[in-house]
């Protein structure tokens, strides 16, 4: 017997390029490993964090071999469908984690928060972001360990 996905939700606060770049590449990375289709990944961003892949994200995702020109990030709070089911919550950043949590239609979701996995570059100024190169390399380095987390969670559940 087949049992269901688990059901990740891919999230962002901060620019649709970040959230599209994690979905994608823990989308490869799943499916190197044999998990993509154990794994059910949706994407969402808050405010900020929703819209279309800017030509930056889509030359710095080429970089690591993933085309995804046409991808955009819905709005989660014009699309609460998608936090349906969620077991695993991947987050940029704990910002958005924080913004999350205080919802409750995230439930029981375990969550994994990428700046706690890599010590981003220090900027100058809090506000400014790293470019979307610098993130995917990032990214890149820790995917596998996300993996790993969401499969544990799963596992666990």
């Amino acid at each position: 017997m087949k049992s269901a996905p688990t059901v990740v939700l891919v999230l962002s606060g901060s620019c649709p390029d970040r959230a599209i770049a994690i979905e994608q590449m823990l989308l490869a990375a799943a499916g190197r490993s044999g998990w993509g289709d154990r794994l059910e990944v949706r994407l969402a961003g808050l405010g900020a964090g929703a819209g279309r892949l800017s030509a930056a994200g889509i030359a710095a995702l080429h970089t690591v071999g993933i085309d995804a020109a046409d991808a955009v990030c819905p709005d989660l709070s014009r699309r609460p469908d998608l936090m349906a089911g969620v077991e695993v919550v991947v987050c940029d950043r704990g910002k958005a984690a924080d913004t999350l949590l205080d919802r409750e239609e995230a439930g029981e979701a375990e969550f994994v928060c990428l700046d706690d996995l890599h010590d981003p570059a220090p900027n100058e100024d809090d506000d400014d972001e790293p470019s979307i190169s610098d993130d995917v390399r990032e990214f890149d380095g820790v995917m596998d360990e996300v993996l790993r987390r969401v499969i544990a969670k799963s596992a666990a559940a």
